[in-house]
């Protein structure tokens, strides 16, 4: 009997609190709203500092190269070209001038070059060049990751050692990436890829997401979230450009 009226009690003051939480829960989602909004209207404010800016916007892989293969043969190079698209909408309504390496399924490489690896040599070799004789202020080199182990997940921004201007795009990239989309606060790091290798420009490379992970896989997908994904880019562009980044130390 005294078993039951302590079930009894303990329901009754759930019934009370469940309410409660529920209100905060509101509350907190709401305050959430509010700050999103803040923060959208300041870098919408910041955007002046796009004009006259050239970007060179990058979808990785292209044509007879997919990048990363997911599942029911979801392939990168069709995630970041939606991303890529987006981004370049966003600029352009900033102010900025924009070039795409691509604007659709292909890659930079001759026609007649049969073989995937000299294909992506010339690819590689050509994007740089276009970002080089541009002069462009800043390289968005688009991905998605891969991994053996399903259970890594996050956003991955790669710079060049030895050049701060990267550095800095790098951090105010990483930095929108990790506050809008709650990662696991991770870091930019030094990655000696071609694409910001060789470029005489600010370049970073942006992996949005691991296509080995099944919740990313889902996301990645998911058009709202690739218009996230190019809001977070675009905000950390107007960031970089209006001098809100400071230095910081990647990861080795």
């Amino acid at each position: 009997m005294i078993f039951i009226r302590v079930i009894i009690l303990r329901l009754r003051r759930l019934r009370v609190l469940i309410p409660v939480f529920i209100t905060l829960l509101l509350l907190v989602a709401a305050l959430d709203r509010v700050a999103d909004a803040r923060h959208d209207n300041a870098v919408n404010t910041l955007s002046r500092a796009l004009a006259g800016r050239l970007v060179v916007v990058d979808p990785g892989h292209g044509g007879v190269d997919p990048g990363a293969v997911g599942k029911d043969n979801v392939l990168e190079k069709d995630i970041v070209l939606q991303v890529a698209r987006r981004l370049t909408v966003y600029l352009r309504q900033g102010g900025a001038r924009v070039v795409m390496t691509r604007e659709g399924d292909s890659d930079l490489a001759d026609p007649e070059i049969t073989g995937l690896y000299k294909r992506k040599k010339q690819d590689l070799a050509r994007r740089v060049a276009l970002a080089n004789s541009l002069s462009a202020d800043a390289m968005i080199s688009i991905h998605v990751n891969s991994f053996n182990n399903p259970g890594e997940r996050g956003i991955q921004i790669f710079t060049r050692s030895g050049d701060p201007a990267s550095l800095l795009l790098a951090r105010s990239i990483q930095s929108e990436m990790n506050r809008l989309i709650k990662t696991s606060g991770r870091a930019p790091l030094y990655g000696n890829y071609y694409i910001i290798s060789k470029t005489k420009v600010p370049a970073v490379i942006v992996e949005t997401g691991f296509i080995s992970n099944p919740a990313e896989y889902t996301l990645l997908q998911n058009p709202d979230y690739q218009s996230k994904l190019a809001w977070c880019l675009y905000a950390g562009i107007v960031n970089y450009f209006a001098g809100k980044s400071t230095p910081d130390k990647p990861e080795n």
